[in-house]
């Protein structure tokens, strides 16, 4: 059928009239869209959230915009996630012990599947004294640790190191790299026995008279061999016995001298002997001195 003229006029005249409609429907609402005020934050409404012409560009920065918007629950201590703000410092060590000028190390005893030993002279006193693992030195704590080279002593969560006295004065090992020298024939040496006595009446003055020094056999799994004698001073009882500086006493009257606490003990009883032998170490040699007490 065909289409007239007056309907064809009247169809473009609605879509017209429609296209206008849309047209002012779109700007209307622009309008409005333009016109909206920021909201003004009221008693139910959330802290207002800044808002930036551009996104920060330091990551550290938008984790503090985005945990500062009140979009995620946090933990009330943010102090470990903010690196700009201070962190509490862990507290100081204690100080050490002080043992500098108190004590001196003057030797030590490493025994394998025994208690180790170290002789330790108070210097306010001059005593010295022989203490073993895990013992209490008064004054300063527990003897905790035992090497060659040092002592560890600990009170507490304090803890101090004493080295040995004199670096010069540490034992030689002895080195069997040759075959012992044999021992020498000796008549035996006269002792009297009332200047004997006297000598060793007096144990504290006794420990005073010369300084002992741990002697190792490195060829033998460092076992301890005897005790090293240095700083012997004169008209001593060690003296009168005839032993020389850095002489290592191997035995008396047969018996090992394993510690500074036999070695008091054994030269306590000879002067109730009647016979006396002393084998020890003078330089590279191996000797054997002998004593008649009358």
């Amino acid at each position: 059928m065909a289409v007239s003229r007056r309907h064809a006029s009247i169809a473009f005249a609605l879509t017209l009239s429609c296209w206008l409609i849309a047209d002012s429907v779109n700007g209307y609402l622009a309008h409005l869209l333009l016109d909206v005020s920021p909201p003004v934050p009221g008693a139910d409404s959330g802290p207002a959230v800044p808002i930036t012409d551009a996104p920060p560009s330091d990551p550290t920065q938008h984790v503090k915009a985005i945990l500062a918007s009140g979009l995620f629950v946090v933990p009330p201590d943010l102090s470990a996630l903010d690196p700009d703000s201070e962190r509490p410092s862990a507290p100081p060590p204690p100080p050490p012990i002080e043992l500098a000028g108190k004590l001196k190390l003057l030797g030590t005893a490493i025994r394998v599947g025994g208690r180790s030993s170290a002789a330790i002279e108070h210097l306010q006193d001059h005593k010295q004294a022989l203490y073993f693992s895990q013992d209490t030195i008064e004054g300063f704590g527990q003897l905790a640790v035992i090497t060659r080279d040092g002592v560890t002593i600990t009170q507490g969560n304090r803890q101090g190191y004493l080295p040995l006295a004199d670096e010069a004065a540490k034992p030689m090992p002895i080195s069997i790299a040759m075959p012992p020298a044999p021992k020498r024939p000796t008549t035996p040496t006269l002792l009297d026995r009332r200047q004997l006595q006297q000598n060793l009446s007096d144990v504290a003055k006794l420990m005073t008279e010369a300084r002992a020094m741990p002697y190792y056999d490195l060829t033998n799994n460092g076992k301890l061999e005897g005790w090293q004698f240095i700083e012997i001073k004169p008209k001593s009882i060690l003296d009168q016995l005839g032993l020389q500086q850095r002489d290592v006493v191997l035995r008396i009257n047969g018996i090992p001298v394993v510690d500074p606490g036999t070695m008091l003990r054994l030269l306590q009883e000879i002067q109730h002997e009647r016979l006396v032998k002393v084998d020890l170490i003078r330089g590279s040699e191996r000797q054997t001195f002998a004593y008649e007490i009358r």
